[in-house]
């Protein structure tokens, strides 16, 4: 944890969680407006905005993109070196059915690429951080700890079942055809259905494997979940296994991914064949 950013940006994020979770504690209904996207959003997701909109450029001065603000076309974004890419509230829907499971997400892009991440659960109070190079942390109860990927040695010493991480809202029945498929060759599989960015800490920190992804997401919602993952040793890429790239098109729409945990399991070899016959 010797990066100069890293504990101030969970500071910040932490901040953001806060105003969070005054709406979250609120006892009458949060108002909801729906994006162009048909996307909720709400007060909740503008309060944090409003934080991390503030408290980024001194940090470090370059510009804020966030999910909640107004994005400059590609022709003034593609001269950005680098930028803070932001999703103030990861999970609204989480957030309005009360599991919890909702986070803050900041990343630092460099060149196209997520150099920095911090994720973070307001209800918990636990943190995720580290980027490429600098290793990956999380942090609780104001402390600071490593996390790795599980390695698939790792696993099949402890006899555990291989694990997907998937959303459960979007893409359940992709996941559930890939998770028959894999268990020809790895065994028991089993699939946990997490909310928001919090998917990638679960591959980060070893609790699963793979996050694959057969439904849409935008670039704010996994430039930190990539950084930290690729901190703990895993990887983000597209079902064609290229890296997944940022700032690089009018749109911010990713193409379906995976969150590959152990670096050195031969995934492409494995998953390439799945991916595109399920993409």
């Amino acid at each position: 944890m010797n990066h100069p950013f890293l504990k101030d940006i969970m500071a910040l994020a932490v901040d953001a969680g806060k105003s969070i979770m005054s709406f979250y504690h609120r006892g009458d209904p949060l108002p909801v407006m729906t994006k162009q996207d048909r996307s909720p959003v709400t007060e909740a997701d503008y309060s944090a905005h409003r934080v991390l909109a503030a408290g980024l450029p001194d940090l470090l001065a370059v510009p804020v993109l966030s999910e909640e603000s107004e994005p400059p076309s590609l022709d003034v974004r593609v001269h950005w070196g680098s930028y803070w890419l932001v999703d103030p509230l990861d999970g609204t829907r989480e957030f309005l059915d009360g599991n919890d499971e909702f986070t803050v997400n900041i990343a630092l892009v460099e060149s196209g690429m997520p150099s920095l991440g911090v994720i973070y659960v307001p209800v918990t109070g636990i943190g995720y951080a580290g980027g490429p190079g600098l290793g990956a942390f999380k942090y609780k109860n104001q402390q600071w700890s490593e996390i790795q990927v599980r390695t698939e040695a790792q696993r099949r010493l402890l006899e555990e079942p291989f694990r997907l991480v998937a959303s459960r809202r979007h893409g359940i029945s992709e996941v559930s055809r890939l998770a028959e498929r894999l268990r020809c060759s790895l065994g028991d599989v089993v699939i946990s259905e997490v909310g928001s960015s919090l998917k990638f800490c679960h591959v980060a920190e070893g609790y699963a494997d793979l996050y694959p992804r057969f439904a849409p997401t935008s670039e704010w919602d996994t430039a930190a979940g990539q950084a930290i993952l690729e901190a703990a040793g895993g990887c983000v890429v597209g079902l064609d296994f290229r890296p997944l790239a940022y700032n690089s098109k009018s749109d911010f729409l990713n193409p379906f991914f995976y969150g590959l945990g152990d670096g050195a399991f031969p995934w492409q070899n494995l998953l390439t064949t799945l991916g595109d016959d399920l993409e």
